[in-house]
């Protein structure tokens, strides 16, 4: 046996800080539903005896939880922090960021979308269970478009903007409709902040504009219905197509603003 000394270490063996620590144990309770969304978390002076940690590790800990979006610290008479599940917008603000720190133009970010959009459409062909899950919310969505389409402007657009959220959100894969929702996230902040804008000056569609793309939804609904896979995805992959020459009304080559997703939160 050899007596040269061995180093088992590589570099220096780091020891979490008590912070992180404390900050993993609240996570694990948000994600895995322990924690509901709207709860409260105790006073500070409950939470330091629970946890048996320091002030200063335990209001590090939130800070580390409020900066990724799982909570909001309420300061004041209040006090105490409110619990937020992650969902996609939370996501979206940090793929905001990365795709900010890349000067990402939106023209990126809506093309990414519109390639999601119909395998979302396909795979809500695809379920057994389509009728009950799919096609009657989309049926209520388009209910709600049609009753506003001479009414409030920003009404009728956000009703439209539902259909396509509605269709994401049941598709049935849960990974598609996570990344898929992130970039609708992305494109509706600055969509919708256009369109208040933009309604405040005038109309935002004729109405014969209107109709056509509120049939183009309605036509979409039908196929998904009928289970036609393959022409569903063709029926959304126009729609898609028009909607990217209303876009052209927001300039698509402005940049992802990660603000704008972190005030919509």
């Amino acid at each position: 046996m050899s007596d040269r000394p061995v180093s088992l270490a590589k570099g220096r063996v780091r020891v979490n800080r008590v912070a992180d620590i404390v900050a993993d144990r609240i996570r694990e309770l948000i994600v895995t539903g322990d924690l509901a969304d709207g709860d409260r978390l105790p006073r500070l002076d409950v939470l330091l005896k629970d946890f048996g940690v320091s002030g200063p590790s335990m209001r590090e800990a939130l800070r580390v939880l409020e900066s990724e979006g799982l909570i909001t610290v309420q300061r004041g008479s209040i006090g105490g922090a409110v619990v937020h599940r992650p969902d996609a917008k939370t996501a979206a603000y940090i793929v905001a960021l990365v795709l900010r720190s890349r000067g990402t133009q939106l023209r990126d970010v809506f093309e990414g979308m519109s390639l999601l959009e119909p395998v979302c459409a396909m795979l809500c062909a695809r379920r057994p269970d389509r009728k009950t899950t799919v096609v009657s919310e989309l049926r209520k969505v388009n209910g709600a478009s049609r009753r506003l389409i001479d009414g409030d402007e920003p009404a009728f657009n956000e009703a439209m903007t539902a259909f396509h959220e509605t269709l994401v959100q049941r598709c049935g894969n849960e990974t598609l409709t996570l990344v898929a929702g992130i970039l609708e996230s992305i494109w509706l902040v600055h969509e919708r902040s256009w369109a208040e804008a933009k309604s405040a000056r005038g109309a935002l569609l004729s109405r014969p504009e209107k109709l056509k793309r509120l049939e183009s939804h309605e036509k979409i609904c039908d196929l998904i219905e009928a289970g036609e896979e393959r022409r569903v995805v063709e029926a959304m992959t126009e729609h898609i197509e028009v909607q990217l020459i209303y876009s052209e009304w927001l300039d698509p080559t402005e940049r992802v603003d990660a603000r704008a997703i972190r005030h919509d939160t």
